[in-house]
């Protein structure tokens, strides 16, 4: 775990002095490299030198310009939410990151039932599942074939891309872009120096553009991040939002809570996600008392041994809970109960200004325009 977190900070930090430049040099030349051969790939399929495969039905993708973090899986949530409202039949489509699955592709649920566990699909794939009953879930390297099998099995009317933007052999009918104000650009680099996936050139092809958490900065930062954004897309709505934690649950079984319940409890706090700092926020922000916080790798794949060593330090600093993310929490089911009760905190997506317009871009992209969206205007440069 210690590798992980020094590469993980090799890649969000700037190299400072002539010796640490001269010692990534090759790392950067290698950044520097993986972002013009994303930008040559990305204007070939703008020109229609590549073409991207077109599903029978409408697809939207929701993705970001950087390596995680930066709350893709509640936005797809609350995209199939707005579609199922709207009497559509949505299906996800994902890579199945951190997962294992035996052939090309496979349904993590139909629908009514999740098929997989965390171990062969990944962690938000059954996060999804469980948190969208009536929506398919696929996962598969190639979205050509899961989109074919979405249409084909489970008569999906539109499908929903998660971490989709750099899929373009699937054409989409809206890209859906997520920021992070609280860390944009990483260090300003590709990877593998940096957290960039492609240059923030690529956000010239989103078609709506959501700057997340900005309950953690202030005004300034939001329209610094806002007109940065500006440089490369002009034209699409950008809306500020933020992840909101909505539910509480005990991982052993039980009805939600409400999250004030955390309110002066001492809980230990643990998360395997890309950003685990603003998880542990969250739960301060809540009135907890966190006596200890433990990082862990994103996806990571806990074991008895884990889940036994938390329960005895929780003990150790007197916890009254262990507290963790649902994305944790569907990795840690096998192993529970526990001595000491280990609670899963909900997170929501929630648009804070021009969530009509969210709504109408949907709908819009899936062939089902909100009535009265004609008259919706985006909210302006200044207004985000």
């Amino acid at each position: 775990m210690g590798l992980y977190f020094l590469i993980q900070d090799l890649l969000t930090r700037p190299a400072v002095g002539v010796g640490a430049r001269l010692l990534l040099l090759p790392l950067t030349a290698a950044g520097w490299l993986y972002g013009r051969v994303g930008g040559l790939r990305r204007w070939a399929y703008r020109r229609g030198v590549l073409q991207a495969f077109r599903a029978p039905v409408p697809v939207i993708s929701v993705g970001n310009v950087t390596a995680g973090g930066t709350g893709k899986t509640p936005c797809v949530e609350a995209v199939c939410r707005i579609l199922l409202e709207a009497g559509l039949k949505p299906a996800v489509l994902s890579r199945g990151y951190g997962g294992r699955i035996p052939g090309p592709w496979a349904a993590v649920s139909d629908g009514e039932t999740v098929l997989l566990p965390p171990e062969q699909a990944g962690d938000e794939p059954v996060l999804l599942a469980r948190r969208l009953p009536g929506v398919a879930v696929l996962v598969g390297r190639d979205r050509r074939t899961t989109a074919r099998e979405a249409v084909a099995r489970y008569g999906a009317e539109v499908l929903v891309l998660d971490d989709g933007f750099q899929h373009l052999r699937l054409a989409r009918d809206l890209d859906i872009v997520a920021v992070d104000v609280t860390n944009p650009w990483g260090n300003g680099h590709c990877l593998p120096r940096g957290l960039l996936r492609e240059r923030p050139a690529a956000l010239a092809d989103a078609g709506l553009v959501l700057l997340t958490r900005t309950g953690r900065v202030d005004a300034r930062r939001i329209d610094a991040v806002s007109g940065a954004v500006r440089r490369w897309n002009r034209r699409s709505p950008m809306l500020p939002s933020t992840h909101t934690p909505a539910s509480l649950v005990d991982l052993a079984g039980g009805p939600p809570r409400p999250v004030t319940d955390l309110a002066g409890w001492k809980v230990l706090a643990f998360a395997g996600i890309a950003n685990p700092a603003a998880f542990f926020q969250d739960l301060e922000a809540l009135g907890a008392r966190v006596v200890e916080a433990i990082p862990f790798p994103d996806h990571h794949p806990y074991t008895a041994a884990d889940v036994q060593k938390l329960t005895e330090w929780a003990g150790l600093v007197h916890a009254q809970a262990a507290v963790t993310t649902e994305k944790d929490g569907v990795r840690l089911v096998p192993f529970l109960p526990q001595p000491l009760p280990i609670l899963a905190l909900g997170i929501e997506l929630r648009v804070r200004e021009g969530e009509e317009v969210f709504r109408a871009r949907v709908l819009e992209a899936a062939g089902r325009p909100a009535r009265g969206a004609e008259g919706v205007q985006a909210p302006t440069e200044g207004s985000a």
